[in-house]
């Protein structure tokens, strides 16, 4: 028997439910004792309301109530409709209620705890830790007992905290110093977990979070995290999670067949030139070339040169490749950034999602004698001297490398076609 046994009372629970979104911070004495105040009610059809109180746990407080409902109703059955509720409604009264409430991540997670048991994986379910090791490997290092992981935490929580009073200096320090510090996985893990508390409904940093829970080889509760966060209207697929801005009602697909953009054929035409100025200037100019900065690689090398970047336009590096630079403009089509990319043997980068749904990835091939492949949402390919592939880079990716030779490609990036010419603002 389900909680809710028919569409109409389906309808009628969640409008029962949105309507009674309040708060009520009433106290009152029952035989003399002072009950702790309401914080959130949530009425449910045909039964006693779900009451949140200050100094509860949200998870106990949840469990609780649906056990109290059996044999009636099953406890998987109440847990699962009613914790995406919950997570919904007591997230959109964050402010008010995080400091009032004993709530941890797990909250977002089914209220799965975690553990650390000291295993090469790191994680696995248990007790919920407070803090997470500083051995866990990262990019073939591990932390040491001279890195002051706690400060480091510390100081980018306090951006953080800074940012989210409209702070956008705070804002662009914590995107340089995340990047500088090149953060370990457990730094990784410990910081975006205090950040979730700080901010559940962003993006970038439930992204991140989950990212961190892969990382650690954790990816039973990540998928958890971001199914929950499609079920609240953050993103409308769990394996598509742009980061910074997510604009509904785009068609979605992780793949797209090249043959719907004719200037494709146009760009391959110049592979050759495009391919031979490359390798002149990885020959006379290696120095142009810098190393990925967001730490997202693990073994190998990857190494980048821009020559549009977003929001700035060209850069000063076109006049080294100058046929480049023709076979583009021959195109006519407006890229928003261009880079090459070029990644050695051995090279894993790591799962990940890229800023915003409103564009597509286009790669230009122009060195690989094989051995690397990609991966987008749930497929995998790979690339061919010559061709481009084109995909949305807003879906979970990865790239493993395991041949013997540097794969190269041109990166360009275009608006997604349905988006409307007036929304086409780069950021």
């Amino acid at each position: 028997m389900s909680l809710i046994t028919s569409p109409r009372r389906y309808s009628l629970l969640l409008h029962s439910l949105v309507l009674s979104l309040l708060l009520s911070y009433s106290s009152v004495h029952v035989d003399g004792k002072k009950e702790k105040e309401t914080l959130h009610r949530l009425p449910i059809t045909g039964q006693a309301d779900l009451v949140f109180k200050v100094g509860d746990n949200p998870c106990k407080v949840l469990k609780k109530y649906c056990k109290s409902l059996q044999p009636r109703f099953t406890y998987e059955t109440c847990f699962s409709q009613l914790h995406p509720v919950a997570i919904q409604q007591l997230s959109q009264l964050w402010e008010k209620v995080r400091e009032r409430l004993k709530v941890d991540e797990t909250f977002f997670i089914d209220c799965e705890p975690i553990k650390y048991i000291g295993s090469s994986n790191g994680f696995s379910p248990g007790i919920s830790v407070t803090a997470a090791p500083t051995t866990l490997n990262n990019g073939g290092s591990t932390a040491t007992d001279t890195r002051n992981s706690s400060g480091i935490i510390s100081e980018m929580l306090t951006y953080l905290k800074r940012a989210m009073a409209m702070d956008a200096d705070a804002l662009q320090t914590f995107n340089t110093r995340r990047n500088e510090l090149k953060l370990t996985d457990s730094e990784r893990y410990e910081l975006y977990r205090k950040a979730l508390l700080l901010l559940p409904n962003n993006l970038f940093v439930v992204d991140q979070f989950g990212l961190a829970l892969m990382y650690i080889d954790y990816e039973a509760p990540a998928r958890k995290l971001f199914s929950n966060a499609v079920s609240r209207g953050m993103w409308g697929n769990p394996l598509q999670r742009p980061v910074s801005k997510y604009v509904p009602g785009l068609t979605s697909l992780p793949w797209h067949d090249k043959t719907n953009y004719p200037f494709i054929t146009r760009l391959e035409s110049g592979y050759q030139d495009i391919k031979d100025e490359l390798l002149s200037n990885l020959k006379e100019r290696r120095h142009l070339f810098t190393e990925e900065a967001e730490n997202l690689h693990v073994g190998g090398d990857w190494t980048e040169l821009r020559l549009k970047s977003s929001g700035l336009g060209f850069l000063k590096h076109t006049e080294y490749f100058p046929k480049t630079m023709r076979h583009i403009e021959n195109c006519g089509q407006d890229f928003t950034s261009i880079k090459f990319s070029a990644i050695q043997p051995g090279t894993h980068i790591r799962t990940h999602t890229g800023p915003t749904n409103e564009r597509l990835r286009v790669h230009l091939t122009l060195i690989h004698n094989g051995g690397a492949r990609i991966r987008v949402g749930t497929e995998w390919h790979t690339w061919e001297e010559g061709k481009a592939i084109i995909f949305d880079d807003s879906w979970e990716h990865e790239v493993i490398h395991t041949g013997d030779s540097i794969r190269a490609v041109l990166i360009l990036d275009i608006w997604h076609p349905e988006l409307p010419p007036s929304q086409r603002i780069v950021h």
